[in-house]
């Protein structure tokens, strides 16, 4: 019998990456390192993310971080660089967020653009609520509004923030999530179309230009074991209209969610008026609750019309579609009858 030769077998996609990680950090710090516990993350639309820990012999210090690296076909255009310096700026505000390591826009080690920040030790603040349902919840959501005041006041020290942050107010942001739903080839139904519509007729003032996180809820928030809050997952960050920030604040309104269990959705937007001593326009924040729920209805849309397999969390995603449409009949309703109803 005639023997053939045999390509040694490929090692699993995770051993590879294990070991791109493993020379990318010992090349950034100029020494060897270990790299174990690479897992990956659930969540993230535009992005994949990888936990793992790097052991450096040398100071015999180990240091959990994660990986968030570009994936082909995300859901959303964003540009980790941006991000990066974001983060470096808010660290040097004061604000808690995760300590950004590195980022490479080009990536020839790790096959795509990628950037490395620490792990923070601690819990989504939803998963906490879960666990601690005796949890103080309207003492909580007075926190967290202090909280995304506090981010919203960050733009008084605008020459800190990237001068490549986006600007978007709300005609830009229509037009961006318009665009995303169009480019998923997917009919999104007639309640969608005529939200867009009466957006496109409805274009409020940006009365001010403040850092919008663009995804402030529970579960981008981390709830640390000394009480402290870390904000997560700054891909969406813009500038723009703070309004904005409620709206999609308030569109999570589940038990373990921020206005939902933790404060009412009236009590929470007097608690940010009061806190901010921002009086909230009840037109203006009407405009971007519905548009709030076009946004959610675009990156469902795009999570389920990408090409290859979609996970099974995106189909999920995709039959959410009639629960947004629910919620948007109510409002174009409101906004019909003129009420303006917060």
């Amino acid at each position: 019998m005639t023997a053939t030769m045999m390509s040694p077998a490929r090692p699993p996609y995770d051993a590879q990456l294990a070991d791109a990680l493993r020379r990318y950090v010992g090349a950034e710090w100029e020494r060897d390192v270990a790299v174990d516990g690479l897992r990956r993350l659930a969540g993230g639309t535009a992005h994949e993310t990888w936990a793992f820990d790097v052991h450096d012999g040398y100071r015999g210090e180990t240091h959990p971080l994660v990986l968030r690296r570009d994936v082909d076909q995300g859901m959303l255009d964003t540009d980790l660089a941006i991000e990066f310096e974001l983060l470096t700026a808010l660290r040097g505000l004061g604000i808690a967020v995760p300590r950004p390591w590195w980022c490479d826009g080009s990536g020839p080690l790790l096959g795509r653009p990628f950037m490395i920040v620490s792990r923070v030790d601690g819990t989504d603040i939803r998963k906490h609520l879960a666990a601690h349902p005796d949890t103080d919840g309207p003492r909580l959501g007075l926190q967290l509004v202090r909280l995304q005041n506090r981010l919203h006041q960050v733009d008084d020290l605008r020459p800190e923030l990237p001068s490549g942050l986006p600007r978007r107010g709300p005609e830009g942001e229509l037009a961006e999530w318009d665009r995303l739903i169009r480019q998923s080839g997917i009919e999104p139904g007639p309640l969608v179309g005529a939200a867009l519509a009466w957006l496109r007729d409805h274009l409020p003032p940006t009365r001010e230009w403040r850092l919008v996180h663009g995804d402030f809820k529970t579960n981008n928030l981390l709830f640390g074991a000394d009480g402290a809050i870390t904000v997560l997952d700054w891909e969406m960050a813009h500038l723009g209209d703070p309004v904005e920030d409620l709206a999609w604040t308030m569109l999570w309104s589940t038990r373990f969610d921020l206005v939902g269990g933790l404060l009412s959705p009236e009590d929470y937007l007097a608690a940010y008026e009061a806190e901010s001593g921002r009086e909230i326009d009840a037109a203006t924040l009407l405009f971007w609750r519905v548009l709030a729920l076009v946004k959610l209805a675009a990156i469902f849309l795009t999570g389920v019309s990408r090409d290859g397999p979609v996970p099974p969390t995106q189909h999920l995603m995709g039959r959410g579609l009639h629960h947004i449409e629910a919620q948007l009949a109510d409002l174009l309703l409101t906004a019909l009858h003129g009420t303006g109803n917060r």
